[in-house]
């Protein structure tokens, strides 16, 4: 009763301040795609662990947001820790931006079955944005501009998450070097991020995970509520609610061992529905034998590892 306790509490201490996007990537398979702003939740099994996600926002919205993501993580036992690499290409409009970081999580077993990892994410973001294409009403204007620029800015990450094999509670925190004063065209401000998940077994086949995923810059911020459901660890499916933004439904499959898909469909709300179709997500992670021949299990569990 105390693990769903905590997690109604967390329920009541987000719902006031949910608002509006910020501009950070926001992706719908964010429950397998944490390590995207938490190191922390790099995993610590002794397979090597990679997710790819592509999306396409807003179908028939010229200069829509389209985003692929790819990350992959193992635990490396003279590092006591995981270690990972993400790479994020995302394009809007005439924007582009490249985001890598290279990853390190430390687990701290607190006791049996429950841990809290520590993690650092160090990278870089590179803006470009052509220019030439843009068109102004006032060439004279100066902030209007007719070229081609390009910023590259190191980035850094922080996070930590408290994790069991039947629910996690997570913080972090992304472009920890500028706030929102600090930040420009070019510079995206901090984000903070608060999330929690629980892991209810219904039956023997059926398996309920409730999810949310508080994201904030404290001048906009936006909830994420979620709910999966999975059959038999082969299939699952859910919907999520996004803020001011949009209605998700989530499906995926368990094809092997090895490997899953999963695609989702956002349906656009709020002031972007006249203008905008959905949203289109496809999911693939794979896991597979990695370093340690000989560690068979980890000594601090994780939700779904």
């Amino acid at each position: 009763m105390k693990k769903i306790g905590l997690l109604f509490i967390i329920i009541c201490l987000i719902i006031p301040y949910a608002g509006y996007s910020q501009n950070d990537i926001s992706v719908s398979h964010y429950v397998y795609n944490e390590v995207s702003f938490n190191p922390a939740a790099i995993g610590t099994s002794s397979n090597i662990n990679v997710t790819a996600i592509a999306r396409q926002q807003w179908i028939g919205f010229s200069g829509a947001p389209s985003t692929q993501f790819i990350n992959g993580s193992t635990y490396v036992e003279k590092l006591f820790g995981g270690v990972g690499v993400s790479l994020i290409n995302d394009k809007v409009g005439y924007e582009k931006t490249i985001n890598f970081k290279a990853m390190y999580s430390y687990p701290v077993e607190l006791q049996t079955g429950m841990a809290l990892y520590l993690g650092l994410g160090v990278g870089f973001v590179n803006k470009s944005t052509d220019g030439s294409k843009l068109e102004v009403d006032d060439k004279s204007d100066p902030y209007a501009f007719g070229h081609k620029t390009s910023n590259l800015r190191p980035d850094f990450n922080f996070g930590a998450e408290l994790n069991t094999s039947d629910y996690a509670i997570g913080v972090a925190s992304t472009h920890l070097d500028r706030g929102v004063k600090g930040s420009t065209l070019t510079k995206n401000p901090r984000h903070y991020y608060l999330y929690g998940k629980y892991k209810f077994d219904v039956n023997d086949e059926f398996v309920l995970v409730p999810y949310l995923l508080l994201k904030s810059t404290f001048y906009r911020t936006q909830l994420d509520i979620n709910a999966l459901v999975y059959y038999n660890k082969m299939l699952w499916g859910g919907l999520s609610y996004r803020t001011g933004s949009s209605i998700v439904f989530l499906l995926g499959y368990q094809i092997n061992k090895e490997w899953k898909v999963g695609y989702s469909y956002d349906y656009t709300i709020g002031k972007l529905k006249t203008y905008a179709g959905g949203s289109h997500e496809l999911m693939v992670a794979t896991s597979f034998g990695g370093f340690n021949k000989t560690r068979v299990t980890p000594k601090t569990p994780r939700l779904f590892e």
